[in-house]
């Protein structure tokens, strides 16, 4: 068996950590988020209208997470699946790992997108999660994508863009039935989830390798997602939300670019065109979304905005909400959380 060992937990379930060691230690001095450009933890989250949405209570908090691909199912590690640049024009070889069943039938796929604030892609990430999808029946990618370090948002959506074609375009060798495609993806990962999926046919992400095959997915699962980046700390206090008004802040960086000396409120044109709310239509594929209900580095309201302008626009959406849930961690490996997942993934691709 082809062992598959993570050089780290899983992204979610560190900031997590950091999150409650932080929380711990507020008596006194206000505490930033370490490596987040100078963002602080919220002392206060104002509760959300989840009136259109479901709330799940008495979720788990026990800890699943495993470190290599159970024996059946199949790893196929570090394939480059798109050659691109990073920001100074360098060759940047971004790569994808594949798990599926052992077994020669053909699955639906789902790309997942791993969370990292913007500042880090690991694609060996939540490897619990996605094979507990995998084993349901699915054939399921996870890559690397553009960071701040490395480019820009839309040098990211190019990338999801350019996994789900070479997905579609191998999809002989890795069992993919390519009309049936989805896209996943957590905190970062679930902005660009959504930015993925409102943008099906829009030309100006479509760049790189398989332009004769369709990057346009058939279900989106945005999980604790960005969809307006001016408003990401709207439900904190003042002090926390304004801290993402300023020039390091992991999101200015990448809408403008690392070093650029400008907030995510200037140039209000080129920001609008870095928010998935903005491309929503009626056209767009279903939506599934799922946010912790005292999430301390996304406001809750974020997936709920995006949420309820597709059912406005009369798009396919539905919304969880797990109550006491942080920012990831593990209620969102509960059983009763995947088995939503799943069930909306079937629904959609099968």
């Amino acid at each position: 068996m082809k062992k598959y060992f993570s050089s780290l937990l899983t992204l979610s379930f560190l900031i997590v950590f950091q999150i409650h060691s932080f929380s711990q230690n507020q008596a006194g001095e206000r505490k930033g988020i370490p490596g987040m450009g100078g963002l602080l933890m919220p002392t206060e989250i104002r509760p959300c209208d989840n009136s259109t949405s479901i709330v799940l209570e008495n979720i788990s908090t026990e800890n699943r997470f495993i470190r290599e691909v159970p024996e059946d199912l199949v790893l196929t590690a570090d394939l480059v699946y798109h050659e691109s640049s990073n920001s100074e024009g360098q060759p940047l070889n971004l790569k994808m790992d594949v798990v599926r069943p052992k077994d020669e039938k053909k699955y639906p796929a789902v790309l997942f997108l791993t969370g990292g604030g913007f500042m880090w892609a690991p694609k060996n990430s939540n490897l619990y999660n996605r094979c507990e999808i995998v084993k349901a029946g699915y054939v399921v990618g996870s890559i690397e994508y553009h960071v701040v370090s490395n480019g820009l948002y839309s040098d990211a959506v190019k990338d999801v863009k350019a996994a789900i074609r070479y997905l579609r375009a191998n999809a002989e060798k890795f069992g993919i039935d390519a009309k049936n495609i989805a896209v996943w993806g957590e905190s970062a990962g679930g902005y660009l989830t959504a930015m993925t999926g409102t943008t099906n046919g829009v030309e100006e992400f479509e760049t790189g390798e398989n332009l004769d095959q369709s990057s346009s997915v058939q279900a989106a699962i945005d999980c604790y997602g960005l969809s307006d980046l001016t408003k990401i700390g709207a439900d904190y206090d003042k002090a926390a939300e304004e801290a993402h008004f300023n020039t390091a802040a992991p999101e200015a960086g990448y809408v403008h670019g690392k070093n650029s000396g400008l907030t995510i409120l200037d140039q209000p044109e080129v920001v609008a065109k870095s928010n998935p709310v903005n491309y929503v239509d009626k056209n767009d594929p279903p939506f599934l979304f799922i946010h912790g209900s005292v999430d301390q580095l996304v406001s809750p309201s974020q997936t709920l905005l995006v949420h309820n302008a597709l059912r406005n626009a009369g798009a396919e959406s539905s919304r969880y909400v797990i109550s006491g849930a942080n920012h990831g961690g593990p209620q969102f490996s509960d059983p009763k959380v995947i088995r939503i997942m799943i069930e909306f993934l079937d629904k959609a691709l099968k």
